[in-house]
């Protein structure tokens, strides 16, 4: 498997830069192409030329400061000018929950940002029915701080279900390129056998070498407040695990580990439904 096609979401919130710049570093070391999607519920220009006369540029520029899927637009053909990789470009007018999602089905991954309450363009809603929804991997990139998408150090959140198991397989090429992966279970620990080792011994018939680690569950701690601790003791950049929900009378319906660790992550997170 390898992540021939990456789908991003860029919009108008702050870090739609740092998603661009993490869908082409993961493009670039994976031979992908990328496309960029902007949604938005108003008309888009019709008709524009790609062919500008010097004394129109000015109001090019004033156009696309004004406009801002034409600036997003702007941008992407910037950064994509930087770099070899194959790209697309795609707007939509319309809901973008619906847009965006509809995308990530023709994807292998696709690249979305953390839902951030003081950021006004931020999407709300977003990450949670993409997660459900894409039926392929998302990787959440978060709202503040900065990382790179060449992850040294990979965690793997394992408890055994279909979930854990699709995050998985679905983050192989990301797996195979770490330097240190740890297999990551919170849980009773029988005294025979170690939790994550059968999931570590499967990822090493897949030419990937990682170390089983384990913490006994807790009724005073959370289980995502144990995963975020596991996150900073190891120096992990970044996350993989499955997510947990399902719909239930047209009402989205997160797990409550899930839900906790999109609402407070530290590093990128790869989830799988």
């Amino acid at each position: 498997m390898a992540y021939r096609d990456i789908l991003v979401h860029l919009s108008r919130d702050r870090r739609s830069p740092a998603r661009l710049e993490a869908a082409v570093g993961l493009a670039e070391r994976h031979g992908s192409r990328v496309t960029g999607i902007y949604a938005h519920s108003r008309p888009a220009a019709q008709g524009r030329s790609n062919l500008i006369a010097p004394a129109d540029a000015s109001r090019e520029r004033n156009r696309q400061r004004s406009d801002p899927a034409a600036q997003a637009e702007g941008e992407f053909a910037d950064r994509m000018a930087r770099t070899d990789v194959l790209h697309e470009w795609r707007l939509f007018q319309g809901n973008p929950i619906e847009a965006v999602t509809t995308c990530a089905r023709y994807a292998d991954i696709t690249v979305v940002g953390q839902t951030d309450s003081d950021d006004e363009a931020s999407i709300t809603g977003l990450v949670d029915n993409l997660v459900l929804d894409a039926g392929g991997p998302v990787l959440v990139w978060p709202y503040a701080g900065s990382f790179d998408t060449r992850a040294e150090t990979v965690l793997l959140a394992w408890n055994g279900t279909r979930e854990a198991k699709r995050a998985l397989s679905d983050a192989l090429p990301l797996l195979r390129q770490a330097n240190n992966v740890i297999v990551f279970s919170i849980g009773t620990d029988d005294g025979t056998h170690l939790p994550g080792a059968d999931a570590s011994a499967h990822l090493a018939r897949h030419g990937v070498k990682a170390d089983a680690r384990h913490r006994p569950a807790s009724p005073d701690i959370a289980a995502a407040d144990v995963l975020l601790s596991a996150i900073s003791d190891y120096g992990v950049d970044l996350l993989v695990m499955g997510a947990y929900g399902h719909h239930r009378l047209r009402e989205l319906l997160l797990g409550g580990m899930t839900r906790d660790i999109l609402r407070r992550m530290t590093v990128p997170v790869l989830m799988s439904h």
